[in-house]
């Protein structure tokens, strides 16, 4: 809204040097009043108070194009900045709001176009002037249009974006989630069998996790997950699929590493996050996790070999925890 009201002034400026050239005094100190109202507009945008600044630009708006309309005529094309409201109704309001919209602004065009052909120009100019200002208006049409589209094409590639990470991110800890790491794993499990390289699996779970909640509280158990996720994803290869499996539990798909290079990769985190302590309002924790580790078979499912490493993972548990086990 502050951004609309700063160049609705700028272009009301504009308007007030080119009346100015063209000798029209009485026409250029008009925009003066209109570069006063976006001004207020803008300042009531900054103080968030945006009904107030959208009735001022829209009060600014409707009068200013009528009064240029009759006074320079309808070939002048002041009636074409009306058509930028057309797309933010369309986009802000109800199908049956921005309807009515639309046809209120028809009858509006309707009956400025009727009163500038019956009155005529009540301010004419020269013919070279007419057709300066006109395509003036359309310069400014287009221009200011197309930044519209831009700024909701933007605003749309945002909303993409943010769909897709809600369908594919942990919001706790930005890893991917269970399901869309499901995808990606049936994905690299189909190349493993079409080329026959290798890839193993990692299934780690925090230890004493309850406990740490019911001691330090969910908010502490929060940060633990985050700040041994952070760990997980620094210590993965950009091609590797980092998940929250579900609760305490993480997941990892490594592709081109067989069983002895995975048990490794499992002993080096198993390491750093022993290492790593986790700091919050009391203090600080340390944490440790249990691995369990398989290599994925040629032909075999996923379900499969995630059972697999589950198993690995209840020895890591019932051996002690953190420790890693493969399977």
């Amino acid at each position: 809204m502050a951004r609309v009201a700063l160049l609705a002034a700028g272009v009301d400026g504009l308007y007030f040097l080119f009346f100015l050239a063209v000798g029209s005094p009485w026409l250029a100190w008009i925009n003066v009043v209109s570069v006063a109202m976006y001004a207020m507009a803008y300042r009531l945008a900054r103080r968030q108070k945006l009904h107030g600044a959208a009735l001022l630009i829209w009060l600014e708006a409707f009068p200013h194009a009528a009064i240029g309309t009759l006074m320079t005529g309808w070939e002048s094309g002041f009636h074409y900045l009306l058509l930028m409201f057309i797309p933010s109704v369309i986009l802000t309001n109800s199908r049956r709001k921005a309807r009515a919209f639309v046809v209120a602004l028809l009858v509006f065009l309707g009956a400025l176009d009727f009163l500038a052909r019956d009155l005529g120009p009540l301010a004419p100019l020269s013919a070279s002037a007419l057709t300066a200002l006109k395509w003036l208006n359309i310069t400014i049409f287009v221009t200011m249009f197309s930044s519209l589209a831009s700024y909701y094409r933007q605003k749309i590639f945002q909303a993409e974006r943010s769909l897709h990470a809600q369908a594919t991110q942990d919001a706790l800890t930005g890893l991917y989630n269970r399901r869309y790491f499901q995808q990606m794993a049936e994905q690299e499990l189909g190349r493993c069998r079409r080329t026959g390289s290798s890839a193993s699996l990692l299934i780690m779970d925090i230890d004493f996790f309850k406990t740490i909640n019911d001691t330090y509280g969910h908010e502490t158990g929060d940060l633990v997950l985050i700040s041994i996720a952070r760990s997980l994803k620094q210590g993965s290869r950009e091609m590797d699929t980092l998940a929250r499996w579900g609760g305490e539990e993480f997941v990892l798909l490594m592709p081109g590493i067989d069983a002895a290079e995975a048990l490794a990769v499992a002993e080096r985190f198993r390491q750093v996050v022993e290492r790593t302590p986790v700091i919050f309002s009391a203090g600080e924790i340390l944490c440790t996790l249990s691995f369990g580790v398989t290599q994925l078979l040629a032909g075999e499912t996923l379900s499969v070999a995630v059972g697999r490493a589950d198993r690995a993972l209840y020895r890591s548990k019932l051996d002690g925890k953190n420790r890693v086990s493969i399977e």
